[in-house]
């Protein structure tokens, strides 16, 4: 389990591993360049290919965030 703490409504940048043994992402570990953090709470990087969640090891907040329009 990951010991990551999210401040909501901003982006990281974000690294996380499928812990799915049944996939074959197995043990990689993925980069998620902006990941927006929601309500800080409910967040989740999901493999593409099994669709579990993974495992977030690593975020770090984006300085300047990314401009929304």
């Amino acid at each position: 389990m990951s010991d990551v703490t999210f401040q909501p409504a901003l982006y990281y940048e974000v690294t996380a591993r499928d812990n799915n043994e049944a996939c074959r992402n197995y043990e990689q570990t993925f980069t998620v360049a902006e990941f927006y953090s929601n309500d800080g709470i409910h967040c989740y990087v999901q493999c593409g290919l099994c669709r579990h969640n993974m495992e977030i090891l690593t975020a770090t907040l984006l300085d300047p965030q990314p401009e929304v329009s």
